[in-house]
């Protein structure tokens, strides 16, 4: 009887076992679905780190309050996604510019290409974000024109010849 009792729960056991495996995420074919759908998910949707910091230091090259803020800024606790966030809460509706800044194919042509704008656009010059003295430097008129100025119907290009044709 002992021996009969231990057979039959050994094999309640083992029947119990191989109804958990195959049950089992290993086994459910739905569960691997899941799982690649969740895996490709996040893949899909995960920000890439590159092109985030690359947007964060743009925003903040453009916006010094953003820069220096304890929380959004370079040394915030948000580190790189300060500035995305920034920009979702506040930015948007100030708005502010949440792109890459263009980076001048040759220095030399874009310094003249920058006092050409600045000349033209006194008001740009003076601006605190795309002026003479901003942090975007000579890279400001550019990315005033791509972002504001073309919509306005400003000018860009080189200086205008003088009047008499020297």
């Amino acid at each position: 009887m002992r021996l009969l009792v231990c057979a039959v729960a050994v094999l309640v056991a083992t029947v119990l076992w191989f109804e958990g495996l195959f049950h089992s995420p290993l086994m459910d074919p739905r569960r691997q679905t899941e799982k690649k759908f969740v895996n490709n998910y996040i893949r899909a949707n995960t920000p890439d780190s590159e092109k985030e910091r690359l947007l964060a230091d743009s925003y903040w090259r453009r916006y010094r309050d953003v820069r220096e803020d304890a929380y959004w800024g370079e040394n915030g606790p948000m580190g790189i996604w300060g500035p995305r966030d920034h920009y979702r809460q506040h930015g948007r509706k100030e708005g502010r510019i949440f792109r890459p800044v263009t980076e001048a194919p040759d220095p030399e042509a874009e310094k003249t290409l920058a006092r050409a704008y600045w000349d033209r656009y006194p008001n740009v010059r003076g601006s605190p974000i795309w002026g003479e003295n901003s942090d975007l430097g000579i890279l400001g008129p550019r990315d005033h024109f791509i972002h504001i100025g073309r919509f306005l119907g400003l000018t860009w290009g080189p200086p205008a010849p003088p009047a008499d044709g020297k």
